[in-house]
C-alpha cells in the first residue's frame, strides 16, 4: 500500500468514526431540545461548514455546465429524502439506542441495489443472501422474543428505506450537477424544512441551546462538516465499493461510541442480530470490492 492510499484510507476510517459517534451526539442533543430541531441547527451548521469548500473548489465545479433550474430541482428532491431520512432517524432515536440504530441504519446499503431494479440495474445472488441475512438480523434486533417491536426500530427502519432511495438519487445528480454545490442545496433543504416542522410541533426553548451545544456543534462540524468533507476527498481517489466497505463500519463505532459514552449495553440476541447485518453489509460490498482492486492492478502493471 502507498502513501497515497493510506491516507485515503485514514480519511475514509475517521469519517466512519465520525459518523458512527454522530449517533451518540444526537441522542444526547435530545435531552435538551426536539428532534426537528436539532436537526435544523444541525444540518445549518453544516451549511456554514461546506460554503468555505465551495468557494475552494467552484472553479472544478463550474466546468459542469447545467442549468440554475436543475441544480435547484436536485436540491429540492435530495433534501427532502435526506430530511426524511434524517428526522426518521432522529425520532426513532427518542427510544432506541444508538447502537441499535447505527446497525439498522447500515441495512440501506443493501437496499440500494434492490431498490436499483426499478432502474433496471441487474441484482446479483448474493444481494439476495445478503438481504435474507440481513432480514434475519433486523428480527434479532428489533423484534423481541413477544414478536413486539419498538417504535423507535421502526422509524430507524424507514430511516434505512429513505436513506436508500435518497443514495440513488445522489449517485444520480452528483456528476450532473456538483457534489459540494447538491450538498450545499440538500443540507439547507433539509434544515429549512426541519425548522418549519420544529416550529409546528416542537415547544422552542432558546435556553435549552446551551446544554445541546456540544452535541449541535459535533453532529454539525463533525459528523456533517468534516465527515463529509474527508468522504467526497478521499473518494476521488478510492474505489466506491471500498470506499462504502469502510464506511459501513460506522455502525460499529456508533455501537461502540454508545456502550462508552451512553452506557449503553445490548442483550445477546440484539448483538447476534448486530452481526448478522454487519456480514450481510460486508458480503455485498467484498466481491465489488475484489473486482475494482483486481481492476485497478492490471491497469497499474
Amino acid at each position: 500500500m502507498d502513501k497515497k492510499e493510506l491516507k485515503t484510507d485514514i480519511m475514509l476510517v475517521v469519517a466512519a468514526i465520525l459518523w458512527g459517534l454522530g449517533f451518540v451526539a444526537q441522542r444526547d442533543g435530545m435531552n435538551y431540545i426536539g428532534p426537528f430541531f436539532y436537526t435544523a441547527i444541525r444540518f445549518g451548521i453544516g451549511v456554514l461548514c461546506l460554503i468555505p469548500i465551495y468557494f475552494m473548489t467552484r472553479k472544478q465545479e463550474r466546468k459542469i455546465k447545467v442549468k440554475k433550474k436543475t441544480i435547484l430541482i436536485s436540491g429540492l428532491i435530495v433534501g427532502i429524502f435526506l430530511f426524511l431520512g434524517v428526522n426518521s432517524q432522529q425520532i426513532g432515536l427518542v427510544t432506541t439506542t444508538a447502537g441499535k440504530a447505527s446497525f439498522i441504519t447500515a441495512f440501506y446499503m443493501i437496499l440500494v441495489p434492490v431498490f436499483g431494479l426499478i432502474l433496471g440495474h441487474k441484482t446479483k445472488r448474493t444481494i439476495w443472501i445478503a438481504i435474507v441475512i440481513a432480514l434475519l438480523g433486523l428480527y434479532f434486533m428489533s423484534i423481541n422474543q413477544s414478536f413486539q417491536i419498538e417504535t423507535g426500530d421502526i422509524y430507524m427502519i424507514a430511516c434505512a428505506i429513505f436513506w436508500a432511495i435518497h443514495f440513488l438519487f445522489i449517485s444520480h445528480y452528483s456528476s450532473r450537477v456538483g457534489a459540494i454545490r447538491l450538498s450545499i442545496l440538500q443540507f439547507f433543504v433539509c434544515a429549512v424544512l426541519s425548522l418549519i416542522v420544529a416550529i409546528i410541533k416542537e415547544p422552542i426553548d432558546i435556553n435549552a441551546l446551551p446544554p445541546a451545544l456540544p452535541s449541535l456543534l459535533y453532529g454539525g462540524i463533525g459528523a456533517v462538516g468534516i465527515a463529509y468533507t474527508l468522504h467526497v476527498i478521499a473518494l476521488k481517489d478510492a474505489n466506491p465499493a471500498y470506499a462504502s466497505l469502510i464506511l459501513s463500519t460506522e455502525s460499529v463505532f456508533g455501537a461502540v461510541g454508545g456502550w462508552l459514552i451512553l452506557h449503553e449495553t445490548m442483550t445477546s440476541r440484539q448483538i447476534l442480530g448486530a452481526v448478522l447485518i454487519m456480514a450481510a453489509v460486508i458480503l455485498t460490498q467484498i466481491k465489488k470490492s475484489k473486482k475494482a482492486l483486481h481492476k485497478n492492478t492490471i491497469q497499474n502493471t
